[in-house]
């Protein structure tokens, strides 16, 4: 392995200092809120949350958009949709709160047929 030279160390600082900028310039961008919220339309914002409801969440691995078209929040028996029934409705299982009808979490469970 080559030594550490005084240009080398330079050229390192200067590297992570720039992937710190970019870091920073990214999170200004996106509001410093978490992109779990922006990729699938904010329904559910951890920034809005209790320590609570976020831990809740991450233990049930609730996510904005399912992997899975045919295991949707809105497919779920604990859904209710919104008041416009296209935009976020709330979840049983998250006392109410704020979920994605295109989200997904570990709690799904398919809604009896009508």
């Amino acid at each position: 392995m080559d030594a550490l030279t005084r240009r080398s160390f330079f050229r390192l600082g200067l590297t992570v200092s720039a992937a710190a900028a970019a870091s920073a310039a990214l999170t200004a961008c996106s509001g410093g809120k978490s992109q779990q919220t922006s990729a699938g339309g904010g329904c559910a914002d951890p920034e809005d949350m209790s320590p609570s409801e976020t831990s809740l969440r991450q233990a049930n691995h609730y996510v904005e958009n399912s992997g899975d078209a045919a295991k949707t929040c809105a497919a779920c028996t604990f859904y209710t949709p919104g008041a416009d029934g296209a935009g976020c409705g709330t979840c049983q299982i998250y006392t109410g709160g704020p979920a994605n009808p295109k989200g997904h979490c570990d709690s799904w469970a398919a809604k009896a047929a009508a």
